[in-house]
């Protein structure tokens, strides 16, 4: 038992499950798979990870290798990051093709209706085209894109 100020406090013995979770992150895991792995939390994984004196691997990316942020994507693909988002929250819903009205399901259940960018300076005003009629469009076409970061 030790103490907080004057109150006494219940000291917790490590769990021996645990006890593999450096190695596991030394081998290049990161926090949030060895947390899915134990079914914790990411900050619960990072507290275990801390208290077994674990060394982290520094935080900063830059680039295309900057997974915690997605401004090191080109405008297109971060357009495409947040309709993929839209569509997962039900903010956008995926229509039939709007030029030939196909509504094309592959064999695992996904659709294949994209959404198209016209301007990708719009990240949510999409158009919904099958493949054949996306892949049509962008070979006499080309969407507007603004190459000015903020």
């Amino acid at each position: 038992m030790s103490t907080y100020g004057n109150l006494p406090t219940m000291s917790r013995t490590p769990d021996p499950k645990y006890d593999v979770t450096p190695s596991m992150y030394d081998s290049g895991m990161s926090i949030a798979d060895i947390a899915g792995y134990f079914n914790i939390s990411r900050q619960a994984m990072h507290t275990i990870l801390k208290r077994r004196g674990t060394e982290f691997r520094p935080n900063i990316r830059f680039g295309d290798a900057n997974h915690f942020s997605r401004q090191g994507l080109r405008m297109d693909k971060r357009a495409q990051y947040l309709v993929e988002k839209a569509v997962k929250k039900g903010v956008l819903v995926p229509e039939p093709c709007e030029t030939c009205g196909d509504n094309p399901v592959g064999s695992d259940g996904r659709r294949l209706v994209q959404g198209h960018h016209d301007d990708y300076t719009k990240p949510l005003e999409v158009r919904w085209l099958c493949q054949p009629c996306h892949h049509e469009w962008h070979k006499t076409n080309v969407a507007i894109t603004n190459h000015r970061r903020k």
